[in-house]
């Protein structure tokens, strides 16, 4: 009922931050892969040459992300959007019209930065920095547009390049983006001053005049964001947020080796992201109310906890039956990580820095995500079997779980000047 409640009091913020996290599946990884074949049989790529491509440029990405993501805290959202979807709708069409690598290339660049990167951060970063009681819920409703995009974009679009070609169906995702995307969230935040306002912009006014009495104007605000990475504190929570996207891309990626090792049809594994998908949405909902109630940052350290319950379920089965459960455990820390990794910043620094500091993150954790597969492969190529590797991971995953909880302690880092505002 709070959920329902929270929709009816702002439908239309929350549904812009909808739009965006299912918009950003143009440039993700499940999307992507689908026209994987079809791209290297046009363009005389092999598998292992694409995948090494994609990895040198989500690195790429990742690396531009934090300056292109800080502009969000400087300019109106509305207009951010547009832009983003713009630079977004041009990454369709160039790969529609690629004949060479050097095309592929920029154009797989403009989809990794504008989709995985822009379209999340436009999306999380709004419904952060609007919502305030009912941070959390609001998180969980507008990450639902992931999820939804895993369930019905992978067989549309496999049917649309079915009957029109890969290149018709790209292009028709860009034009999709302009004249669908585009006009509804000017629609759903076209006349919300407050949604589209930049606190980065108006951040020195708001310390002198307030119309708002719970922004806190406290001056030590401008100087929080180096402070933030200058404390221990971030640092013991910087392998905790990595950790998820890691981890979960390497066991992903491998699950081929995996499913080999362990005798279990890959098909177990096929089936078991029905659950995952399913899991991840509970994770995220769940966590809304939680979030609210004892803060992101309380919550933080123990959000790995399903995850390691997976792999050490992964480490010791060798019953199919098991892969299921291993999955919706995967998935129910994905949903608490999609809520917890953004919520947690306006706990730590003010309104005018959300973006700056979570695109800086982002940063991290795509860094992470291409890494994954690379630091199994070469565990793997030392001869370290899959079981051994998993028991790493299971130890590695505790240890940056400590780490995060140690973060907690007195001193670590005290937020100067967060900055309060009801937007619900």
């Amino acid at each position: 009922m709070q959920f329902l409640s929270l929709l009816r009091q702002a439908p239309r913020p929350l549904a812009f931050g909808a739009l965006h996290s299912f918009g950003s599946s143009f440039g993700q990884t499940f999307l992507v892969a689908l026209f994987v074949p079809f791209i290297g049989a046009s363009l005389s790529i092999n598998e292992t040459e694409f995948a090494n491509i994609y990895a040198g440029i989500t690195i790429a990405s990742a690396l531009c992300l934090p300056f292109i993501g800080r502009l969000i805290d400087r300019i109106d959202m509305l207009r951010y959007s547009l832009a983003t979807m713009v630079l977004l709708t041009i990454g369709c069409l160039v790969i529609a019209s690629a004949q060479s690598v050097w095309m592929l290339i920029a154009a797989l660049f403009i989809l990794r930065l504008a989709g995985q990167g822009l379209m999340s951060h436009v999306s999380m970063t709004g419904i952060a920095r609007y919502f305030d009681r009912s941070r959390g819920r609001a998180l969980a409703i507008a990450s639902f547009g992931f999820p939804l995009a895993e369930a019905i974009m992978p067989v549309t679009l496999l049917a649309l390049i079915a009957g029109f070609g890969w290149r018709a169906t790209y292009a028709g995702a860009g034009i999709f983006i302009v004249v669908i995307l585009m006009p509804i969230a000017i629609l759903l935040i076209r006349d919300n001053a407050k949604f589209r306002e930049a606190p980065g912009k108006t951040e020195n006014n708001s310390k002198t005049t307030s119309s708002n009495p719970d922004i806190d104007q406290d001056s030590s605000t401008a100087s929080s964001h180096p402070r933030l990475f200058r404390s221990r504190y971030i640092w013991f929570c910087m392998p905790m947020l990595a950790a998820p996207p890691l981890v979960m891309t390497a066991l992903f990626f491998h699950q081929g080796s995996i499913s080999a090792s362990k005798d279990i049809d890959l098909a177990w594994f096929a089936a078991g992201f029905t659950v995952f998908a399913i899991t991840s949405v509970i994770g995220a909902f769940g966590s809304g109310p939680l979030i609210d109630s004892h803060t992101a940052r309380k919550l933080f350290p123990y959000h790995l906890i399903p995850a390691i319950g997976a792999v050490s379920l992964l480490a010791i089965t060798e019953t199919p039956v098991m892969i299921p459960v291993y999955m919706g455990m995967l998935g129910v820390t994905t949903g608490f990580a999609t809520t917890l990794r953004t919520a947690i910043i306006p706990e730590l620094v003010p309104l005018s820095e959300i973006g700056a500091v979570r695109s800086t993150l982002t940063a991290v954790m795509v860094l992470a995500s291409a890494i994954g597969p690379a630091i199994y492969g070469w565990m793997f190529a030392a001869d370290i079997d899959i079981g051994t590797t998993l028991w790493i991971t299971i130890a590695a995953m505790a240890v940056v779980s400590v780490l995060s909880w140690m973060s907690e302690r007195p001193g670590f880092y005290i937020p100067p000047g967060v900055a309060r505002q009801t937007g619900e």
